[in-house]
Order: structure tokens, then C-alpha cells, then sequence
């Protein structure tokens, strides 16, 4: 971390901070430097939020008509298009705590429901369950639709609704969740309080339903279109939303194949199983003792592997490799992994042309309620199907909603100011939850008022609880934690020779020397059926499946011909839901204790950041981590014989946590989150393994510059790592001493190419900054250094863009014109998600390549053909000179003169249709593609808050 520029003024509070030791710094409420900044009592809650494009995702008949004849997104709705604007301008909206606006609805005697100016619900009630009714009732309203697909991919009914397309996905989710027993089992363990949520927030959800169900304006038009009405929710709906929402966003492992893959390309690529293990290990490293991280190696350090019972780590993972590389593809995709086979009549149905029509024993299996429903929207429905794409406005939902299901994903970034570096003494927090853009939002924002309950933040439509958000109290923010919490067991099964030999039986596996009976069911998979991808008539068809489970976890895939399974171990089985009761603490938190005692109960992996208004800022990263055998490499599969089997989980205490930082702040981007935590199998905008550069950097940076903090300045602070080009920071210091050592023998054009690089200020979006403009451009800096990036990492491990891993998931690299034909090796070490500016993991390599002392490991293998690091990098500038002329010069050579035409477009973030093809964003016809605007690396849903004086 850089030296801060108030060091003279705090060096005698840094040196009294150290003295209290580690320990005492990352433990409890005794932390330093915390809680003696203002009194509790002289500061108050200020609170801005911005959810763009707005609260509402409730596209009615009417509304999608209107907004389909005059193509503005603001007329699909009220309150659908609202903060858009608004939150690309870096504005937000008042979010202070109780009040009244308004007139309220009233859904059930003593629940009010107010809106402010911005539709979002403020929810009065006098108990606990009339409360969540409230909440329920309200967020049907604003996004019935969603609720009812994230609640379907939970149980694993996703094919009733959109046909033969969601068979496989339903098959993977009954395999790795849970039967209606154990959730009901679940839900028995909860406290009162929580059960109330829930079975609240059921009965709201409930009561709105049956009231759309006989009013089409607030029945979503995308019912109309699939010829069906939501079902009514249940408590294991709700349960079963929570449980998949925590395997995208709040758990990581489980892809250990990838990482078996990447070897053997590796070794194609490098001629040997030795170079190919040496590679991986420079590409996929555990830990780097100067990366980035959460928590400073100064201030304390923790562990989630034991050590190895003899040798080194580099022992067992050369071990571990060996028998994985080994491993037949066969026990990587599988029924519990999405890739079930189609069943009988989806085959055959989809080379069939046109609707499949209802026959006499579908129609008498339709509901009164539906024929109701049906009835209410006919006229809508007859019209848009008359359209002359209405075949493909069906199968465009019908995709739409199955890749939501497959690109679900986390990331995020919080960070919170200590009052030492605040002008009033008190603390400020921003949080940031990046779930992408979509009309509508995959969050929904809500404020609550019950008891000892006031919260306002944001949620997943279906989950009774603020998650993210803020009290008069306490603010937290959450980020995708990213440690592995998912392993892959490879299981010796009874193979099909055994069984005929009689030396062991079907769905046995050997484990501890016995075999052992596998616990198996039957799990049936209803489904409607789809012609031409376009579902029709009730979900009268079925497939059943065989769901087995061994001691680890359930069975994903397997071969019985040679005697192998993989099943999947989650750290979280059966505990996902227990995180309601942390959150459930924090929406009535009144302390940073009681903040604590919250921590303490949650089992999902995510980052927690917060700042209280009695002086305290902290990060944990909580959940449910086992003790993993010292002998296994969690970048790899482990054996499932019981040798390598985990211990017990690791104490609250033993994760990895600060409290009151001497830095006086502390942010997370989905970073390391200390040192000793090793970083897993992940790659890409996972943030890991941990390297020098991160996006994270660009907060961290900006919030070192300054000890005067205030609300107000917040925007400040999100507008800088918004629009910022996170790989300046590290990139940059390298071109400077490339450019001072050889300015004798480069050409006038190379050096005019480094020094406008070296001038720019870092920021990738300038210098005008028109967002209403979708060709506006970024300055020649920006874009010169952008060419560079992209030319150092060719001229390094171009090779690698022909080593394809998977085929069945698109390269990210943008560069690769082949991208459809699966992901490759470069494209998974260089991909950055939707960070388009990151440092990726290949960033970090090449730094440590050419600027050894950036990194604390030595590179293993030799990727430079023997050339330095200025050869390496006049190369990379001639190859960035070629592209520039293509590009922007008529592909005529570039000379000094030219250079300012080298300004590129910068890039746009897409909204999108959620559903493809209902509200705005949608490609239905004559309505309108998605709507762009500028790309920021900033959440998808943005709250401010702080405690400061009046």
C-alpha cells in the first residue's frame, strides 16, 4: 500500500495503533483506532442510493404497448426508467430513514405501504410477519415476474414455465439442493422471527398474485406471452431461492475441471507434463506476498488450508496433478451439472415447425385460475402473436430467461472511512453490489419499519431481508467473497465389471476401505413441451432422474464403466438460510457489537464492510470454511477414498477479520482478503489468485489522499474508481523506466506513443463525458495505453489463444475472432468479466515478468524467448503502432502528427431486456435493442451513507 500523505501528522496514532499488536486489531470491538472519534450522539445518519434503471420491473400490456410506439423506456412504465440517468450523472436519490410520503396502501389491516418519489416502498407495520406481508406484497408488485423465475431455478421447476430449454438445469438444480423434507427441516430450525419473514413475505407475495391474477394491469406482460400465471409461492420457494442465490453469489468451487484442462493444454502447448505444471503454477498460484490484500500481512494473517503432513505444498500439488491430469472427461459433465440429455418429446419436437396445439386432455388439466387469467390478457396476447416475429419473440424469452439462469454471478465492491479520516469524526461507507445492468435490475430496493426494525437497502426479489444496506445505526455493504467453498470429490464407484463380478453393487463407493451404499432417490422433472424452442400447453411431460448423494455431497456426474464419480462437497449443505439470522441482526442493529453478533451467524462466503455511528469500521469475511487435508491442492479435485477428507469448519474467529484499521480505512473489491487464505481455483473477474495490481487499488489510492472526509465527498470517491483504468497504476511506472532507458535509440513516433501514456491522467473515460452520446470517445492516453496492454500480452503468450479448454463456454478475450469456439487458455488468464479496465491474473504474470520486484514469487518457466524486458517492449509498441494505424490512420504508418486520432469508443454498458423481449431493451419488433450507456466500474445498485453532524 502506498505511503499516505498525512504519515507526519498520524505517525505517533500509527505507532500506538501497532503496539496494541495483531491480534487486538483484528478481534471483537477492541480494535484500534475505532470508536473514539465523536460522540454517537452528536452524529446522524445521512444516506443517498441510486437503482438503476429504476425500481419497477412490472411491464403490464398497456405499458409494453406504449413503450413499444414510441421507444422510450420511460413509457413501459412508472418508475422503470427513473434513475438511469440520475445514476450515470454519479447522482442519487435521498435515502434517509422514516418517512411517510404520500397516501398509503393499505394490502391488510395495519400494514402500510408508502413510495417516495422514486417508487420505492417504505413498509410500516406492527409485527414481524405483517411486516414481510408488506415487503411480499410490494416487491410482487415491482417484479412478480423475476420473483417467479429465481423462485422456479430454486426448486428446480424452470421447464413448466419455459419448456424443454430447462429440463437440464432443473435436473442439475434437484441434484445439488435439497428434497421438500429437508427444506422443511430448514425452515423448523430458524428462530421465530425469521420463520415470520418468511412465511410473511410468502402470504404478501400471495396476496398480491391472486389480485393480479384478476388485474391485468399489474399482471406482467410476459405471462401473456407464455400462456401461463405465476403459481402461488410457498415457504419452500423462498428457502430454495436463498439457496440458489447463495451458490452464484455467495460461494465459489466446484470447477476444478477447468483447471484439469488448462494443464493439458498447457502441456500441448509446452511440450511436456514438467513445463505444463511449471506454467500453471506461474498462472494459478496460491498466494503472492505482495498481492493486494484486504487485510495488510502487517496487520494479521490467517489460514484456510492445513499444512502438508510431509513435504511442501509444491510437493502435493505436483502429486495432485499428476492424478488429475489422468482424470477421463467423463466425471466433468454431467445430469447434476446442466448437461442432462434432452428427453423424449424435446428431441423430436425440435425440428417440428410452428405452435403445438393444445389437445382435449391438456385443456382439462388447465386451471379455473389460469382460464381466468388467460381470459383477462387475450386481447394483448392475440396481438402479439399476431406480430410477424411472434415465434421469435417466444423463443427469445424462452433463452433469455435460461441464460439468466446460467450467467448469474457476483462481484462487487464496499469500503468504509474511519473517523480519523473524516472532517466531523464520524464514519462513511459506500457499497456497490455488481449484478450487472438489465431492465429490470436483478436487485430491488425497499426500506422497513417494525418494532426494532429499521432498514433500508437492497435485495434479491424473493429473500425476506435487507441485505445490503443501512440503519440509523450501522451501514454494511457485501462483495462476493470468492474462497472455495465447493470441492469436487473424485469417488471410486462400484464399476458395471465389479457389479457383474459381484465384488461390490450399483450406486456403492469405496470409502474408508468398505463400500458404502450410495443414499439415492428419484427426483421427476415436469416439463412443457417446446416446439421449435417455443413452450406450449401445460407441463403435462416428465423425465425421472436418479439423484445420488455419497458422504461428500451429491453425485454430479459419473462413469460406471470405469468405476469413477465426482461429487460435490459445499462447506454451506443444509446451512445456507442461517444467514438470515445475521442479516435479521443487522436490519435492527443499534451497536457495532451487535453488528458483530450478526457476523457471527452468517454461513454465505461474502465480504462484510461496515461503518457504525458509535466509530468503528471493519471488514470480515465470514461463512462456513472446513479444515482441508494439508494433502490435497483446492485447485484440484480430491481423491474421495477418505484419506483426503476435511475436518471440522474454522472458528468465526479464525477468519479472516479487522477492526479499525490503522489506515482509518478499508476496502474490499472482491479482493484477497489476507495473507495465508489462499486463493482457490478461480481465475478471471474473480479477483484471484491476488497479484500487486487490482481494481481495488484505484479506492485505496484515492482514499490515502486525505483525512477530511465528508458525505458529500463520497461521490467524489465513486466517480474517480468508476471511470478509472485500474492497470495505470502498475503498468505505468514500467513504461516510464522502458521509455528513460531507451530514449536514445527510439523513433520519434515510439516516444511521442510513450510519452502521451505517460501524460495521461489514468482515467479510461475522458475527456468529454457525454453520456446521452454513444459514440463519445476517450482521449488518445486512454486509448494508446489500452492497444499497449493488449500488444504486451500477444507478444508474451500469444500461443495460447489456440488452447481451447472448454467448447461449450465463449472465450472472453475481446480480441479473439474465434471466440464462439470455446474458451482458451489466454482468454481465461487475461478475462476480467464485466471490469473491462481490471488488472487481470496475465497482468500480474507479465509484471512480474518484466518488473520482477512486483511480485513476491520468482516466474518458473521462461516466457520471453530469452529477450529482455526493453525488447519485449519494443516489440509490444511496434505491434501497438501497426494496430493503431489499422485502426484509426487508414492503415497508412502512424507518425507523431497522427497519434491524437487514435481515440477510441469507449466501450457501453448494455440494459437489456431481462426477460428479451418484454420492456425496454428488447429486440421484439418494431421495439427497440438495449439500451447503452457508458461503461463505469461502479455497482449496479449504490448506497452512500454516513454518520455525521447535523
Amino acid at each position: 500500500m502506498q505511503a499516505m500523505n498525512t504519515l507526519k501528522r498520524t505517525l505517533l496514532l500509527t505507532a500506538l495503533l501497532a503496539s496494541l499488536g495483531a491480534c487486538s486489531r483484528s478481534d471483537g470491538v477492541n480494535g484500534g483506532g475505532g470508536g473514539g472519534g465523536t460522540p454517537a450522539s452528536e452524529l446522524a445518519l445521512k444516506a443517498e442510493t441510486a437503482l438503476p434503471p429504476g425500481q419497477s420491473g412490472l411491464f403490464n400490456v398497456v405499458g409494453q404497448a406504449l413503450g413499444l410506439a414510441t421507444g422510450n423506456p420511460g413509457d413501459y412504465g412508472a418508475h422503470v426508467d427513473d434513475q438511469r440517468e440520475m445514476y450515470w450523472n454519479f447522482q442519487s436519490k435521498p435515502g434517509v430513514l422514516v418517512t411517510k410520503p404520500g397516501t398509503a396502501e393499505v394490502p391488510k389491516a395495519g400494514i402500510e405501504i408508502y413510495r417516495d418519489s422514486y417508487g420505492v416502498p417504505i413498509v410500516y407495520a406492527p409485527n414481524v410477519r405483517d411486516l414481510w406481508f408488506g415487503v411480499g406484497y410490494a416487491i410482487a408488485h415491482d417484479r412478480l415476474f423475476l420473483m417467479d423465475a429465481v423462485r422456479r431455478m430454486g426448486r428446480g421447476t424452470f421447464a413448466e414455465l419455459t419448456g424443454c430449454g430447462g429440463v437440464a438445469g432443473d435436473i442439475a438444480t434437484r441434484t445439488t439442493t435439497y428434497t421438500e423434507e429437508e427444506y422443511l427441516a430448514i425452515f423448523n430450525g430458524l428462530s421465530q422471527d425469521a420463520k415470520d419473514a418468511v412465511q410473511g413475505y410468502v402470504d404478501g407475495a400471495n396476496a398480491l398474485r391472486t389480485k393480479a391474477l384478476t388485474d391485468p394491469t399489474i399482471l406482467p406482460a410476459e405471462y401473456a406471452l407464455l400462456t401461463s400465471i405465476p403459481e402461488p409461492f410457498s415457504v419452500t420457494d423462498v428457502l430454495a431461492a436463498g439457496v440458489y442465490i447463495t451458490r452464484f453469489v455467495a460461494s465459489e468451487g466446484g470447477n476444478e475441471f477447468l483447471n484439469i484442462k488448462m494443464l493439458q493444454q498447457l502441456q500441448a502447448e509446452y511440450g511436456s507434463a514438467s513445463a505444463a505444471k511449471q506454467a500453471f503454477q506461474d498462472m494459478v498460484w496460491l498466494e503472492d506476498p505482495k498481492a493486494i490484500a484486504t487485510i495488510p500481512a502487517s496487520t494479521a494473517k490467517f489460514s484456510n488450508q492445513n499444512a502438508p503432513s510431509s513435504g511442501t505444498r509444491e510437493t502435493v500439488f505436483n502429486n495432485m496433478a499428476d492424478w488429475a491430469m489422468a482424470l477421463p472427461d467423463t466425471v466433468w459433465k454431467g445430469d447434476g451439472t446442466g448437461h442432462a440429455a434432452m428427453p423424449s418429446p424435446c428431441a423430436e419436437l425440435g425440428t417440428v415447425t410452428g405452435a403445438v396445439s393444445l389437445d382435449r386432455g391438456a385443456s382439462e388439466v388447465i386451471s379455473k385460475p389460469l382460464m381466468q387469467a388467460k381470459k383477462a390478457t387475450a386481447k394483448a396476447a392475440k396481438a402479439l402473436r399476431k406480430a410477424a416475429a411472434a415465434q421469435k419473440i417466444v423463443q427469445d424469452l424462452v433463452k433469455a430467461l435460461i441464460d439468466l439462469r446460467a450467467h448469474l454471478h457476483g462481484g462487487s465492491m464496499a469500503y468504509a472511512i474511519g473517523s480519523s479520516r473524516t472532517r466531523d469524526g464520524g464514519t462513511l461507507m459506500v457499497s456497490g453490489p455488481q449484478l450487472g445492468y438489465s431492465y429490470p435490475l436483478l436487485l430491488v430496493e425497499y426500506e422497513i419499519h417494525s418494532g426494532d426494525y429499521h432498514a433500508r437497502g437492497s435485495s434479491v426479489p424473493g429473500l425476506p431481508v435487507v441485505g445490503i444496506g443501512y440503519n440509523n445505526d450501522i451501514a454494511w455493504g457485501l462483495t462476493t467473497g470468492y474462497s472455495k467453498t465447493i470441492d469436487s470429490f473424485i469417488e471410486t464407484i462400484c464399476s458395471t465389471a465389479q457389479q457383474t463380478a459381484g465384488t461390490c453393487a450399483a450406486d456403492q463407493y469405496f470409502h474408508k476401505g468398505v463400500w458404502k451404499d450410495m443414499s439415492c432417490r428419484s427426483e421427476t422433472v415436469n416439463f412443457r413441451v417446446s416446439a421449435s424452442g417455443i413452450p406450449a400447453a401445460p407441463p403435462l411431460f416428465n423425465t425421472t432422474k436418479k439423484i445420488c448423494r455419497t458422504v461428500h455431497g451429491p453425485v454430479v456426474a459419473r462413469d460406471d464403466a470405469r468405476g469413477l464419480a465426482r461429487s460435490l462437497q459445499f462447506a454451506m449443505w443444509q446451512r445456507e438460510i442461517e444467514t438470515i439470522e445475521g442479516l435479521r441482526e443487522w436490519n435492527k442493529a443499534k451497536s457495532f457489537k451487535d453488528f458483530v453478533a450478526g457476523a457471527s451467524k452468517l454461513t454465505w462466503n461474502e465480504n462484510v464492510t461496515v461503518a457504525t455511528r458509535d466509530g468503528h469500521i471493519a471488514y470480515y469475511h465470514p461463512g462456513l470454511f472446513p479444515r482441508r487435508s494439508g494433502d490435497t491442492d483446492m485447485r484440484l479435485p480430491s481423491p474421495g477414498t477418505g484419506e483426503y477428507d476435511f475436518g471440522s469448519n474454522l472458528s468465526f474467529k479464525e477468519l479472516p477479520h479487522v477492526v479499525d484499521p490503522p489506515e482509518g480505512y478499508v476496502a474490499n473489491w472482491n479482493t484477497k482478503p489476507a495473507f495465508g487464505w489462499l486463493d482457490g481455483e478461480g481465475l478471471g473477474n474473480t479477483s484471484r489468485p491476488g497479484g500487486a495490481g487490482q481494481r481495488v487499488t484505484s479506492i485505496l489510492d484515492k482514499l490515502a489522499t486525505r483525512s477530511d472526509w465528508t458525505f458529500d465527498d463520497l461521490k467524489e470517491i465513486d466517480r474517480h474508481h468508476g471511470i478509472h483504468d485500474h492497470r495505470a497504476r502498475e503498468y505505468l511506472p514500467v513504461l516510464k523506466a522502458f521509455r528513460s532507458a531507451n530514449a536514445a535509440t527510439l523513433s520519434d513516433v515510439q516516444k511521442a506513443a510513450l510519452d502521451t501514456m505517460l501524460t495521461w491522467n489514468g482515467d479510461a473515460f475522458g475527456p468529454d463525458y457525454d453520456i446521452s452520446n454513444p459514440s463519445v470517445k476517450d482521449g488518445p492516453g486512454a486509448t494508446i495505453f489500452g492497444a499497449y496492454v493488449d500488444a504486451i500480452r500477444e507478444e508474451l503468450f500469444l500461443p495460447l489463444k489456440d488452447n481451447v479448454i472448454d467448447s461449450g463456454v465463449p472465450d472472453p478475450d475481446p480480441n479473439n475472432p474465434n471466440a464462439e469456439a470455446g474458451l482458451t487458455v489466454f482468454g481465461r488468464v487475461s478475462g476480467v468479466g464485466s471490469h473491462v479496465f481490471d488488472q487481470s491474473v496475465m497482468d500480474n504474470l507479465i509484471l512480474r515478468i518484466l518488473k520482477p520486484s512486483t511480485s513476491g514469487l520468482a516466474v518458473r518457466r521462461d516466457y520471453t524467448g530469452g529477450r529482455s524486458r526493453d525488447v519485449i517492449l519494443r516489440a509490444a509498441l511496434d505491434r501497438t503502432l501497426q494496430a493503431l494505424s489499422k485502426q484509426y490512420n487508414g492503415n497508412v504508418a502512424m507518425t507523431v502528427a497522427d497519434l491524437p486520432k487514435s481515440t477510441r469508443i469507449h466501450p457501453r454498458s448494455k440494459l437489456c431486456s431481462l426477460s428479451g423481449v418484454i420492456g425496454p431493451g428488447s429486440d421484439t419488433i418494431p421495439g427497440t435493442s438495449c439500451v447503452t450507456m457508458p461503461y463505469e466500474d461502479r455497482g449496479s445498485w449504490v448506497h452512500h451513507a454516513g454518520y455525521e453532524k447535523p
